[in-house]
């Protein structure tokens, strides 16, 4: 074999090498493995731009626990999180602001499953469209639930405040008190959408 075709040969391997590897390298970056609060606080603030969680598959590994921990929701959502039968415990808003819950928006191709979510949501100043897993909902939230205490004035709800046209929630469970004086549900405060 000449020097030539060895080149070649080495080329094509190279080029064999990175294209098998591309793919592999791809999906490790669209997946995202929470374990501790601080992976769920960082999630929490890469969400912060709308693009950021598109094609992302956020895999929850522990039940978390938020009782010590400032925790700010999630701003927007738009890919998948998996919960994988685990706990968020201990979830306390109480600052000001509208549209609030673990996820303040979840987006049409946002998908939240298996997750489970204990504690309080009752702003101090501004309280309208609470949930206890999402403010607003427009994609699907699938075998989900929330256990505690969601209190405002407008669009109240166990799971989501607002559960927009688009929005899905599919084997949903509240348990607890929802307290408002308008557009008050235990799984929705208003729902234009589906609740199955």
């Amino acid at each position: 074999m000449n020097p030539i075709q060895k080149w070649s040969a080495l080329l094509m391997a190279v080029t064999l090498l990175f294209t098998l590897a591309a793919p592999a390298a791809l999906a490790a970056e669209s997946t995202v493995t929470i374990k501790t609060t601080e992976d769920l606080a960082e999630l929490s603030r890469n969400c912060t731009l709308d693009t950021w969680s598109q094609g992302k598959t956020v895999i929850l590994e522990n039940d978390l626990d938020l009782h010590s921990i400032d925790f700010t929701p999630i701003p927007t959502f738009s890919g998948t999180f998996q919960g994988n039968g685990h706990t968020i415990s201990g979830l306390s808003i109480t600052g000001s602001g509208n549209v609030r819950g673990l996820f303040r928006y979840i987006q049409p191709t946002g998908s939240v499953r298996d997750l489970h979510v204990s504690g309080s949501i009752s702003p101090a100043d501004r309280k309208n469209v609470l949930g206890g897993l999402a403010g607003k909902n427009q994609g699907t939230i699938t075998m989900c639930s929330f256990s505690g205490t969601v209190s405002g004035l407008d669009s109240i709800g166990g799971i989501a405040g607002i559960n927009e046209a688009q929005g899905e929630i599919i084997n949903c469970a509240f348990s607890g008190s929802v307290t408002g004086e308008h557009y008050v549900g235990g799984i929705a405060g208003q729902n234009y959408g589906s609740i199955i």
